[in-house]
C-alpha cells in the first residue's frame, strides 16, 4: 500500500473496512437512498470509489463530483451526460426513441456515450427523469454517486438565494420519490461539509428526511494497526508494536488522513537523517515536522473561512482559540460567546457544522466541547490563535 496523505484512494490503497461496506449494499440492496455522513479526511470519497470499483452483479456505479456546480438545471446536466455513459442506459432499448426526440440539444456522440450540451431552455430534471424510466423495467440497477454535493448546494444559496437552495433540494427528492425512477435508480449523496447542517438553518429537514444514514466513523485501533503494518510494507523501516500503540495514542482520532502523515513523516525522517532506528523520540520529532507543514492542516482553517462569514466565522474562531489554549469549553460559555455575536438563534447549527466537520466533539460529556484530535489542536494553537 502506498503512502496517499490527502487524495481519495482506491485499488489496493484502499483500506477495506468491512462493517462499512457490509453496510454500504445492506443499504443499497434494500432500496435505500443514502447520505454518507463522516467529518473530513475520514474516507468517504474512497468509500464510493470502492464501490464503484467493485460493483456487484446487476449494479452500475457512477461517480460525480458536484463541488463547483452553482445552478440547478446544470447540476441536473451533468447528471444526464454522466448517466447516458452507463452500461445498463446505453444498451436501453427505450432510449434510441429518446434520443432521437432530443437530437438537436445533443452536443456530441462518441464511443463513450451521449453528451448533451448548455441550453438554458432545456428542463434537465426533466430529461434525467425520462432518461431514467428508460430502465425502469431492466433488471440493472443505477446507484449515482453524488460527491461534495453540500457544497453544491452552498454555491447555488450563494449565488442565487435561498429560495433557490430550497427548490434545489426538493427537486432532487422529487426525482427520488419517483415510483419509476426509483425502481431501479438510487442515489448516494455525501459531502466534506454537513448536508444535515446546512439544510436544518434554512428549515428544509424535509427535503432529505428520506435518507438513510451511512456514518463513518474513525478506524478502530485494530484498524489503524492494520492501516500503518499495510504502509510499512513500502519503506525501509520497521516498527515495533509499542512504537505503533505510541503513533496512535498521540494521533488519538484515528482517521487515515493522520495516519497516514504520521507514517509519511517518519519515513521522510529515516531517509534525510539516515535514522537506523526509528525511537519514541524519532516519531515525537516526526510529530513537530509534520505540525510545522502548514499545507497538511491548512485546509481546515480555510473551509471553515468559506463555509462562515463575518461574526458566524468570528464565533467559530474564538471558540477552536479557546480550546486551543484550554482544552475543553463548557456549552454555557459558548452560549455566552453567541450571546456576544448576537448568534443565540443558530449558534447550535454553527457548533453542530463544527462537530460534523471534524474540528470538535462532545463525546464524553454533552455539555463540554474538545477538539477531535489533538494534532489539530496544537496546529491551531500554532498558525491561528496566535
Amino acid at each position: 500500500m502506498k503512502i496517499q496523505a490527502g487524495p481519495p484512494v482506491r485499488g489496493e490503497n484502499f483500506l477495506y473496512r468491512e462493517n462499512i461496506i457490509h453496510k454500504a449494499w445492506e443499504l443499497i440492496e434494500s432500496g435505500n437512498h443514502i447520505l454518507i455522513a463522516a467529518p473530513r479526511r475520514a474516507g468517504k470519497t474512497s468509500v464510493m470509489y470502492y464501490l464503484q470499483d467493485n460493483p456487484k452483479d446487476g449494479f452500475d456505479f457512477l461517480f460525480l463530483d458536484t463541488e463547483s456546480i452553482n445552478n440547478e438545471n446544470e447540476f441536473f446536466r451533468r447528471i444526464v451526460n454522466k448517466v447516458l455513459k452507463a452500461g445498463a442506459i446505453k444498451s436501453s432499448q427505450k432510449i434510441s426513441a429518446f434520443l432521437k426526440k432530443h437530437i438537436p440539444s445533443i452536443q456530441k456522440i462518441g464511443l463513450e456515450g451521449i453528451e448533451f450540451g448548455v441550453k438554458e431552455d432545456l428542463n434537465y430534471l426533466e430529461l434525467l427523469g425520462e432518461i431514467l424510466k428508460s430502465i425502469s423495467d431492466d433488471k440493472n440497477k443505477i446507484v449515482i454517486m453524488l460527491d461534495e454535493f453540500p457544497q453544491t448546494l452552498e454555491n447555488i444559496i450563494n449565488d442565487e438565494g435561498e429560495a433557490a437552495g430550497k427548490h434545489f433540494l426538493f427537486s432532487n427528492r422529487e426525482l427520488r420519490q419517483d415510483v419509476e425512477v426509483s425502481k431501479n435508480v438510487h442515489f448516494i449523496y455525501t459531502g466534506s461539509i454537513g448536508l444535515e447542517n446546512i439544510v436544518s438553518k434554512m428549515n428544509a429537514i424535509k427535503s432529505i428526511n428520506d435518507l438513510s444514514r451511512l456514518i463513518v466513523i474513525p478506524l478502530s485501533t485494530v484498524e489503524a494497526k492494520n492501516l500503518i503494518r499495510l504502509l510499512l510494507e513500502n519503506v525501509d523501516f520497521d516498527l515495533s508494536e509499542s512504537l505503533i500503540d505510541h503513533i496512535l495514542q498521540k494521533i488519538e482520532w484515528l482517521i487515515p488522513y493522520y495516519v497516514q502523515l504520521i507514517v509519511q513523516e517518519v519515513k521522510e525522517l529515516h531517509r534525510e537523517e539516515k535514522v537506523t532506528d526509528v525511537t519514541e523520540k524519532v516519531i515525537d520529532r516526526a510529530f513537530e515536522k509534520m505540525l510545522t507543514q502548514r499545507h497538511h492542516f491548512e485546509h481546515w482553517h480555510t473551509r471553515l473561512r468559506a463555509m462562515l462569514k463575518g461574526d458566524e466565522y468570528n464565533f467559530s474562531k474564538e471558540i477552536l482559540n479557546i480550546l486551543s489554549e484550554n482544552e475543553t469549553i463548557h456549552s454555557n460559555e459558548i452560549f455566552n460567546i453567541a450571546v456576544k455575536y448576537k448568534l443565540e438563534n443558530i449558534f447550535k447549527d454553527i457548533i453542530g457544522s463544527l462537530v460534523y466537520d471534524g474540528y470538535i466533539n462532545n463525546n464524553e460529556d454533552r455539555m463540554v466541547y474538545r477538539y477531535n484530535s489533538p494534532i489539530l489542536r496544537m496546529w491551531w494553537r500554532q498558525n491561528v490563535a496566535n
